[in-house]
C-alpha cells in the first residue's frame, strides 16, 4: 500500500524554482531518506508533504490530497520535525510534548488522561522521564533534539518526516533516537521520511535514498546502489570512500591522502 504518492511536485520561492518536478511513491511502513548538499530542496519537500508551503504537482497521503486537508486533519496523519523550529523556552518538556496530542482533542476541549498517559510514555521510550518538568530553555541541544521527536511521536502520525534528526545528537544519541524510530516504524507501520547529512547514518537505518541536486533527483534506489564513490564524488564534490562491511553496511569516509614526508630539520 503507498503511504504517500508525489507526481511532479514542484516548489517555488518567489517565483523560483527550489524543487522538482519530483515523483516517487513511498510505501506504507517504509523508510525513505533524501540526501544531497546544501540547498538541494531537501526540506522543501518535507514542508510540501506536511502541506506548509505551496506546491505544483499532486501529493497524496493515504490517498488524499495534502492540500484538501485541513490544517488539524493533516496533523492527524503528518508529523513534522522542523529542522529550526521556535521554542518557547518557559514551557516545560511535558507540556511541549503535550501540544503533539491537540489534533487528537475536541475542539473546546482539554486534555484526557489517555492523552498525558501517551505522553508518559513518549517520553519515557526517549529517555526524557527525568526532564518533564524542566524548561525547554534549560535544555542542552541534544536533549532539546529528543524533545522535538517526543512532540511529533505523540501526535500518532502514520506518517513522520524528519528533518536533520540527529544534527544536535552525539553519537551515542543518534544512535538511540534513529534505532527508536526504526522500532516504532516496525511495531505500529510508521512512514518514514527524513532528510540527513551523515551518509552512513542513511544508508544504515533507510529502505531507500534519493539523491537530490539543485532540486531535482539525481539517483534513488537502495543505499547500496545510491552510495557510490562516482556518484558522490559528481554531486558532492568531495573525495570521499565508500566502504561495506561483511554484513553489507555502509560507511561514507573522506579519502586521506597521503601526504609527502617533510625534511627533518638538518637533514
Amino acid at each position: 500500500m503507498t503511504a504517500i504518492e508525489l507526481d511532479g511536485v514542484t516548489v517555488r520561492y518567489a517565483g523560483v524554482l527550489a524543487l522538482g518536478p519530483f515523483t516517487e511513491q513511498i510505501p506504507s511502513g517504509s523508510w525513505l531518506c533524501l540526501i544531497g548538499p546544501n540547498g538541494a530542496g531537501k526540506t522543501s519537500l518535507l514542508h510540501a508533504i506536511a502541506g506548509l508551503v505551496p506546491h505544483g504537482g499532486r501529493i497524496t497521503v493515504n490517498g488524499a490530497p495534502v492540500d484538501r486537508r485541513s490544517p488539524l486533519h493533516r496533523a492527524r496523519v503528518v508529523a513534522l520535525v522542523p529542522q529550526r523550529p521556535t521554542i518557547p523556552e518557559d514551557m516545560s518538556v511535558s507540556d511541549y510534548t503535550l501540544l503533539g496530542r491537540t489534533p487528537h482533542i475536541p475542539r473546546f476541549g482539554i486534555e484526557s488522561e489517555w492523552d498525558r498517559a501517551v505522553v508518559a510514555a513518549v517520553l519515557d521510550r526517549l529517555e526524557l522521564g527525568p526532564f518533564a518538568r524542566r524548561r525547554l530553555g534549560n535544555l542542552s541541544g541534544g536533549e532539546l533534539q529528543r524533545v522535538l521527536l517526543a512532540r511529533a511521536l505523540a501526535q500518532e502520525a502514520p506518517v513522520l518526516l524528519l528533518d536533520e534528526p540527529t544534527s544536535a545528537l552525539d553519537l551515542g544519541h543518534q544512535q538511540h533516537v534513529l534505532r527508536l524510530v526504526d522500532e516504532l516504524r516496525q511495531d505500529f507501520g510508521l512512514t518514514v521520511v527524513t532528510t540527513m547529512h551523515d551518509l552512513t547514518l542513511a544508508g544504515a537505518h533507510a529502505d531507500t535514498l534519493v539523491l537530490l541536486h539543485r532540486g531535482v533527483p539525481v539517483a534513488a534506489g537502495p543505499p547500496s546502489s545510491v552510495l557510490t564513490e562516482s556518484t558522490l564524488r559528481r554531486y558532492y564534490h568531495a573525495d570521499l570512500q565508500v566502504l561495506t562491511a561483511g554484513d553489507g553496511t555502509i560507511a561514507v569516509v573522506p579519502r586521506v591522502g597521503h601526504r609527502p614526508r617533510s625534511a627533518g630539520r638538518g637533514s
